[in-house]
């Protein structure tokens, strides 16, 4: 799958400024290209035309990052889980390998 994604230069670290559909340690390819201000003002009268048009879904007001949780949390959230009778996913991928 190719997308192109506009991202931020911080730190020594690319950031997008949306989400990814891409699991947890992915990796990919890059082709980085500096986004000058006559391009962003190109882009952003692309996007508001295609809005107009109605085939542009909206971007959500508020992008923040999700961080990993810590063990913690982790061990917090099984617990809540298997409280509601929720078996651990790795229960049903050792079932489904077993062909139960």
């Amino acid at each position: 799958m190719a997308t192109t994604i506009t991202a931020i230069y911080e730190n020594g670290v690319l950031r997008p400024l949306s989400p990814l559909a891409l699991p947890e340690h992915s990796q990919v390819e890059l082709a980085v290209q500096a986004v000058t201000a006559p391009a962003q003002a190109a882009r952003e009268r692309v996007r508001a035309a295609l809005a107009r048009a109605g085939v542009l879904a909206e971007r959500l007001a508020t992008e923040q990052t999700v961080l990993p949780m810590g063990g913690d949390e982790r061990a917090a959230l099984a617990q809540r889980l298997a409280d509601a009778g929720v078996a651990p996913l790795s229960a049903a991928i050792l079932d489904e390998r077993a062909g139960r």
